[in-house]
Order: C-alpha cells, then structure tokens, then sequence
C-alpha cells in the first residue's frame, strides 16, 4: 500500500507526533508492507524523523520510502543510521 505523505499529514513533516499516528494506524491495518511516498514533502524535522524511524523499528509491517527529496533525503538518512542500527 501506498501512503502520500503530503496528502496523510502536510507537506512539512514537523510534529513527532505525526509520526506515531501515522504507524499506530498502519499497524492497525491487514497489509504487511507500505510504502511512504514522499513526493512534494518540503519541510522535516529532525523530532518527525526520529519518531518516524523509532515508530518504524518497533513496527512489525515492512515499511520503505520513496521519492525522498534533496532536502528531506540527508535529515533522514542520518536519523535512520542513528536509530535503524
């Protein structure tokens, strides 16, 4: 399944919050995989970032990312370093 980041929460990724909503509901459906799609995501926070990759370890869906922008792309590349491993 794929989940448009911009159209599920906003095109700035700001709140961790965010985050944790966005997995407790994943986790609460029937598909195992997922796909987040980041296309027009402008904005993220490190705090988003970390929640999302922390959320993400502790999920048991299997879950990856496309379409990460040249702003977005550094900011979770060194979070998910920080927490994947």
């Amino acid at each position: 399944m794929i989940i448009k980041l911009k159209d599920e929460i906003n095109t700035a990724l700001d709140f961790n919050k965010s985050a944790s909503d966005l997995f407790d509901k994943i986790n609460q459906m029937d598909e195992k995989e997922f796909i987040m799609d980041f296309e027009g995501i402008f904005y993220i926070s490190m705090s988003f970032a970390q929640a999302y990759y922390a959320s993400k370890k502790r999920s048991s869906k299997k879950v990856t990312e496309i379409n990460l922008s040249d702003d977005v792309k550094p900011m979770m590349e060194m979070i998910e370093k920080q927490i994947m491993f």
